[in-house]
């Protein structure tokens, strides 16, 4: 809301006092949101999902990846409509219904042991995660924007993404001390509660003014307006290319260092104690990129640096059965391989005009899921037959796109 405003034909100026009410009004909105996102990341069952998945659920790994490939199509699909809600209905109403079909989800995948079950749960999570993404930034943005903060946006949207994280390492133990001494089923069955306080947070928003709400142009709009983008502009291909590859590769870590640990006979109650650890080590290292790009002196060189450093980690892995240093291979790319990311923000978003810029970052995005969806089911079967033979192999193959990237110093 601007500091005037129409009232009856007639130019109405908000008083100051009014205006500060209304500043402290809407920036509950953001303390509310870094609750709403510490809650809804509260997976207990993050730190024991292929166990859940293997153990309790009793399906294969590659039924697994056959569910994660189906869970991004999913939100693919769902996309659209979640963004007519988001838009047309309101950021409120988006984010509490993704927080309820989440909640539900969680009930559902733990209701009974099934595949079929497994996709009625991907499909209600999906629903969620399309909801939630097409409208939490917007809300916040809308939120701020009525307050005259939009320059606030980066440092609240960071805290925000870190309460994320904060709500990952706080589960991530408490669900492998539950499926130590009570059951995995359960370590899905609770997230249902911290899911519900996430929607009970959601339904307190207060929801940004109508006037900010723009029409939707569509998903499907969005992506081919990106695409288009994108085949006129080599250097983003380029940069794109590079980032979704290795990134789709050290991906994996997060579906098989579980397989890795059970491997090597450690107890299920560490699980979600490593997790923490990994966790911590992408945190740590998001924040020292920068300094890491500035010793290096040039991107292209830490960029190598970094891809290689990955694609070894996983090489040492498939030889590696000492579990401390197995652990410390599996921290090292979650260290150097997630946060890749940054070093190619700058470097895209030069490319890129204001105008295009979510469209081209929403195909990249689009890119990365199917390279994903297509890749899941593959190394599944891989890590069937040999679960050091994916180590080797993505680790081989990592290294070898840090040789042959067309990548400059000019385009970061």
């Amino acid at each position: 809301m601007n500091n005037s405003e129409s009232k009856n034909g007639k130019e109405y100026i908000q008083p100051a006092v009014e205006r500060k009410a209304n500043e402290i009004d809407y920036g509950r909105n953001v303390l509310k949101f870094y609750l709403f996102n510490l809650f809804i990341s509260m997976h207990t069952v993050s730190g024991v999902l292929v166990p859940f998945f293997l153990d309790w659920g009793q399906i294969t790994f590659v039924e697994i990846m056959f569910l994660q490939s189906y869970f991004m199509f999913m939100i693919f699909v769902f996309e659209v409509p979640s963004g007519a809600i988001a838009d047309f209905l309101g950021r409120k109403l988006a984010m509490i219904i993704s927080a309820l079909m989440t909640a539900l989800a969680t009930l559902v995948y733990s209701s009974m042991p099934h595949i079929f079950i497994f996709v009625i749960g991907e499909t209600l999570w999906a629903l969620g995660a399309a909801l939630s993404s097409g409208a939490n930034e917007a809300f916040i943005y809308d939120t701020l924007k009525i307050m005259n903060k939009q320059e606030s946006f980066s440092k609240i949207w960071g805290r925000a993404n870190s309460m994320s994280i904060l709500g990952i390492m706080i589960s991530g133990p408490i669900g492998s001390i539950i499926a130590e001494y009570i059951s995995l089923q359960l370590t899905m069955t609770i997230c249902f509660f911290p899911m519900m306080i996430a929607a009970i947070v959601s339904f307190t928003f207060k929801e940004p003014n109508s006037d900010l709400v723009k029409k939707s142009k569509g998903y499907l709009k969005i992506l081919k307006e990106g695409f288009t983008h994108l085949r006129h502009n080599k250097v983003i291909q380029i940069l794109a290319f590079d980032m979704i590859s290795v990134n789709v590769l050290a991906f994996f870590i997060i579906w098989t260092y579980q397989l890795y640990l059970g491997a090597l006979n450690v107890p299920i109650i560490y699980f979600g104690f490593i997790l923490v650890l990994m966790t911590f080590s992408e945190i740590v290292f998001l924040n020292l990129v920068p300094k890491f790009m500035k010793w290096f002196k040039k991107g292209k060189r830490y960029l190598m640096f970094s891809t290689l450093m990955t694609g070894a980690a996983f090489i040492f892995m498939s030889f590696t059965t000492f579990v401390p240093i197995g652990i410390f291979f599996i921290i090292i790319i979650m260290g150097f391989g997630f946060s890749r990311r940054i070093i190619f923000a700058e470097g895209i978003n030069k490319q890129i005009k204001s105008e295009n810029r979510a469209t081209v970052l929403s195909a990249i995005s689009m890119l990365g899921g199917v390279l994903q969806a297509i890749m899941n089911p593959f190394i599944g079967f891989m890590a069937t037959w040999n679960l050091y033979a994916v180590f080797l192999f993505l680790g081989i193959t990592i290294i070898i796109i840090a040789f042959i990237t067309p990548v400059k110093n000019e385009h970061l």
